[in-house]
């Protein structure tokens, strides 16, 4: 069986558009912001900073560029105030200035712990046996190499919004783990998936992604996991937009995920960055995929 490590890099977002085949995107992004969620307040504002000073301005007019640098900068800006709200709105005490990070699937006393629950039960811990399988699909290392890093380029955030949707949509839990509802997320995935090989092969790939995943979700359930509802709803906008290694080329992330977050009651996006990425993404969008914004 092949060996697979995941690069701190992915697990930190450090680069867009990242394809690792060593998580397979499950755990990209995610780890890397809700640690930072977690961390001391003066650590978010350092990162604020930093952030702040890559901005880029039209040298004559003193105006922000609209470009794709600044649209990187004013997202991660927007999932910095996602983790000061994380922060904020957890009562849980902290152990030497920091958050404890509660993995059980009883977790759910608050949104950072709902969130580190299903993040790693449900994309986290089922990579081994989804890797294994691929291992046993497809024989040629160098092949089943190249899989992984496919399901890295947006198969795990069009996973969540698929389920954002599904969620969306009904209304009694014994709903969610139906036939109808496991197709629902299979036609997801089907629709952006491409592994490069015969589609018998990402057919297969598929159905073995959500069959772990379902399995995962089955197991959140028997442990009275709160799998609907505003509060999970939530939590798994905040996931997708964590985990997404490039929104500017998923519409469905914008429109599922990050515009319901604008709107959230809890204020959650500061208005300050939630107008930079209206303007520059709703430009880049009424170009590129108007869908998004509909």
């Amino acid at each position: 069986m092949m060996t697979n490590t995941h690069r701190a890099n992915c697990a930190n977002a450090q680069r867009p558009g990242c394809t690792c085949s060593g998580c397979g995107g499950s755990q990209h992004g995610w780890q890397g912001w809700t640690s930072l969620a977690a961390d001391r307040p003066e650590k978010r504002d350092d990162r604020r900073r930093e952030l702040k000073k890559k901005v880029e301005e039209d040298g004559r007019s003193g105006r922000q560029k609209f470009n794709a640098h600044n649209r990187e900068i004013y997202f991660d800006l927007a999932r910095l105030d996602i983790t000061d709200y994380l922060w904020a709105a957890d009562g849980r005490t902290r152990i030497n200035g920091r958050l404890p990070r509660d993995v059980e699937p009883t977790s759910m006393s608050s949104d950072l712990g709902r969130m580190d629950t299903l993040a790693h039960q449900v994309m986290e811990n089922p990579w081994d046996e989804i890797s294994a399988g691929i291992d046993s699909l497809v024989r040629n290392k160098a092949d089943a190499r190249e899989v992984k890093k496919r399901l890295a380029d947006h198969t795990w955030c069009g996973l969540l919004v698929a389920l954002i949707q599904l969620i969306e949509k009904i209304n009694k839990t014994v709903e969610l783990l139906t036939d109808t509802a496991k197709q629902f997320i299979t036609d997801a995935l089907s629709r952006r998936f491409d592994s490069g090989l015969p589609r018998l092969v990402t057919d297969a790939v598929i159905r073995l992604v959500v069959d772990k995943v379902w399995s995962a979700l089955a197991r959140l359930l028997e442990a009275h996991f709160p799998l609907l509802g505003t509060d999970t709803l939530r939590v798994l906008r905040m996931l997708a937009i964590f985990t997404c290694p490039s929104v500017e080329h998923h519409p469905e992330v914008y429109k599922h995920a990050v515009r319901p977050l604008m709107r959230d009651g809890h204020e959650i996006i500061t208005d300050e960055i939630k107008t930079h990425v209206v303007t520059l993404f709703s430009a880049w969008w009424r170009r590129r995929a108007p869908e998004a914004l509909a």
